[in-house]
């Protein structure tokens, strides 16, 4: 089962930050084009965005990772 210790996603609260900043900003960029959709498009890039900072904020709540060797004394006291 997967849990908030796993370790493996080191890097998925800060890169689920960096995609939702720049989802903002080309729903922005769509919001202001001339194009015949650019309303729905920039609806669609702000849920993006918004999806994004949402999972950034969920996964940003427990503690450190554990380092490999401390996974491994873990489980061969099983």
């Amino acid at each position: 089962m997967i849990e908030k210790g796993t370790g493996f996603a080191r890097y998925s609260k800060t890169l689920c930050w960096i995609v939702a900043l720049i989802s903002l900003l080309v729903a922005i960029l769509t919001f202001t084009g001339s194009a015949e959709n650019s309303g729905l498009l920039g609806f669609l890039w702000l849920a993006v965005a918004v999806a994004f900072a949402l999972s950034a904020m969920f996964l940003g709540g427990g503690s450190a990772p554990q380092s490999a060797s401390e996974d491994s004394q873990d489980s061969s006291s099983d």
